[in-house]
């Protein structure tokens, strides 16, 4: 008698978060028998306990462990003897995340197998997934790499045309005070310089792969891998962009302030110089010492309003004769 127990496949562990069998087309989910297999992607959350035996079960060394679960990383590309260590990263749309706060994903391909590990997810993986399992996904081990830098590119170009919308706000002269727009646009330069950290190194580790690419794989997959090497080189090109366009804002706002600053300056000179020679005279006639002239006529005060009237007018003449506004 058969033991029913015996055709139920053990439990997937939890630390693979999924795994597709690409020898077949379309690729299928894999529940089973996971180190017996070749053309197959995993992905892993790499936070989890048991994950480097079961890496070291798959016979992969442990240097490569290493360099796969370690906490901080770059995007890189290195070669190694059986495939190659690819590390990317991929704007954070996570729900309160901010998107700047590039997430890391780690990309081993080794013996045939390709090895994904994330710690936070990761919305180009999840976009893949979703394709695989409408049997509309990437079609081969290349092509699921090309499909992955193409959807990390898409949501960089996403969160670039945010940044140009949120530019073009504080671009506007009408909208908020200078103040406010300063302190918008630091943020904003702040978020430019956190993304061009991550994909200035990108394109250098996707230019490496591209010229490993023929050792491992069909030289067509090799030139899509170049167009979405050079959709990566336009989006750094776009920020270098935004970057000179904050840069100018930011200075044509300082000039702003300082004109502010010597026109306010400048009315508070003139209205000094104009009042200076009548502050004298009130102070030299308003001293209280005996011979003072006018202390007993009635009409002192008249005229010496009237003299203080005059001398205004003529300073106002004066000034505006010479073509100081």
């Amino acid at each position: 008698m058969t033991d029913n127990h015996s055709q139920i496949p053990p439990q997937r562990p939890d630390f693979i978060i999924d795994s597709w069998d690409f020898s077949v087309v379309p690729a299928q989910p894999v529940h089973q028998n996971y180190h017996q297999r070749q053309q197959s992607w995993f992905h892993f959350q790499r936070d989890l306990p048991g994950l480097s035996d079961w890496l070291l079960a798959a016979g992969i060394p442990e240097p490569l462990i290493d360099a796969v679960l370690e906490e901080d990383t770059r995007p890189r590309f290195e070669r190694v003897s059986a495939g190659f260590l690819l590390i990317l990263r991929g704007v954070n749309l996570g729900l309160g995340e901010q998107p700047e706060d590039m997430v890391s994903l780690r990309i081993l391909f080794y013996n045939g197998n390709l090895y994904s590990f994330r710690k936070r997810p990761v919305n180009a993986v999840r976009a893949l997934q979703k394709k695989l399992e409408l049997g509309e996904g990437p079609e081969s081990i290349a092509d699921f790499l090309v499909h992955l830098v193409d959807e990390a590119n898409n949501q960089l170009e996403q969160l670039l045309d945010t940044i140009e919308l949120e530019m073009e706000e504080l671009e506007d002269d009408s909208k908020g005070t200078t103040a406010q727009r300063q302190r918008q646009l630091t943020v904003l330069h702040r978020r430019l310089l956190r993304l061009t950290r991550f994909v200035r190194p990108q394109i250098a580790a996707l230019d490496k792969l591209a010229v490993d690419g023929p050792k491992l794989f069909e030289a067509e997959w090799v030139q899509w891998l170049l167009n979405e090497r050079d959709n990566t080189q336009r989006e750094l090109e776009n920020m270098d962009m935004l970057l000179e366009q904050v840069w100018m804002l930011r200075e044509h706002l300082q000039q702003e302030v300082a004109e502010k600053m010597n026109r306010n300056t400048y009315w508070l000179s003139m209205v000094a110089g104009v009042f200076l020679p009548i502050s004298f005279l009130t102070g030299l006639f308003g001293i209280n010492i005996g011979g003072m002239p006018g202390v007993d006529d009635a009409a002192a005060f008249w005229i010496f309003s009237g003299a203080l009237l005059i001398i205004a007018v003529i300073e106002f003449l004066l000034l505006r004769r010479l073509r100081f506004w």
